[in-house]
């Protein structure tokens, strides 16, 4: 099956492309061959391709200048290549490394024997400062601790085994693997206003963020989808999942996998008609909503827009080098 066979998902919002998305091709470029040295050269010429920087005015649209989304570019950058790298990683290894990161995301400052990475992470937290607070800093350091420790390192066994899990199964796991609650967690930042710590808590906004990252993990997996049917280890897909757990075709496995999808978003826009009463925030918290969902479209338009070769150009895909001598 090819990419362009695949159907487009998908969404009742709008998707808007803020002002930045090609100001910062050289800096990303600079930052791949300056702190991600510890990556084989092959694999960071592959980077640079990818344009991820760019996807980021596809779904921070509300950002208001350079300095303003340069910690969310950076950020995306960083994240990317933290889970290719670390994507086969030793979970006990990778419970060591996600707490020396999470000591550099509240505070701490890199060791001189540190790889690059942690640089980068530290100068995204410098550079978020401005705009956030202490609430938001704990809250982006758990959604890391989140996504590491049940996402990445709940599907290691799953890819090292290449046993498929369950349809229930990977819906939980890719709600955090996605990586969607740590990157979205600078929405706050993207649009000035940083959610109270007792609102973020409510369960409404907690069952609107697990949506959205539901939403984006299927996105993924419907624009990865060629590239994964390549590879005959590939058990995390929900559409390789759904057809290898009912026996079902490709083309019955994406109808499956799309009405899931569209049930998740359409739970999505009825909680954000339907919000409680959040007093003297309401207006601020409905913002926050909607700029939840062009993040969610803004992506959505990005994998079919952008100008990535990450999911578009066979081969462009690196693979996993941590433990591999580059």
């Amino acid at each position: 099956m090819k990419q362009k066979d695949v159907p487009v998902l998908q969404y009742p919002w709008p998707y808007e492309i803020g002002p930045f998305s090609e100001s910062f091709n050289e800096e990303e470029i600079n930052w791949i061959d300056t702190d991600y040295t510890f990556m084989s050269e092959a694999t960071r010429r592959k980077y640079k391709g990818h344009g991820l920087a760019q996807a980021t005015s596809y779904m921070f649209p509300g950002a208001t200048s350079i300095e303003h989304i340069r910690p969310i570019a950076r950020f995306m950058v960083w994240l990317t290549l933290y889970d290719d790298y670390y994507e086969v990683c030793p979970v006990n290894e990778l419970a060591d490394i996600r707490d020396h990161i999470i000591e550099i995301m509240l505070g701490g400052n890199p060791g001189p024997d540190d790889i690059g990475l942690l640089r980068q992470v530290a100068l995204s937290r410098e550079e978020f400062r401005p705009y956030v607070n202490n609430d938001w800093f704990q809250r982006w350091a758990q959604s890391f601790y989140d996504y590491t420790t049940y996402g990445i390192m709940e599907e290691t066994p799953y890819k090292l085994s290449t046993q498929f899990p369950t349809l229930n199964n990977l819906l939980l796991i890719r709600e955090y693997s996605i990586s969607m609650y740590p990157y979205g967690d600078p929405v706050e930042p993207s649009i000035n206003f940083i959610v109270p710590d007792h609102i973020s808590k409510h369960p409404v906004i907690r069952r609107l963020k697990m949506l959205m990252c539901r939403i984006m993990a299927i996105q993924n997996d419907f624009a990865s989808i060629e590239k994964e049917l390549a590879v005959a280890t590939e058990v995390l897909n929900i559409i390789l999942v759904i057809k290898h757990q009912y026996k079902i075709s490709i083309e019955e496995a994406i109808t499956e996998a799309m009405r899931i999808h569209d049930d998740y978003v359409a739970e999505f826009v009825e909680i954000q008609n339907n919000l409680p009463n959040f007093g003297s925030y309401q207006k601020d918290i409905e913002r926050f909503v909607h700029y939840m969902t062009l993040m969610i479209s803004g992506l959505g338009a990005w994998y079919h827009k952008g100008r990535s070769t990450r999911y578009k150009a066979p081969g462009e895909f690196p693979k996993p080098e941590y433990g591999h001598r580059v």
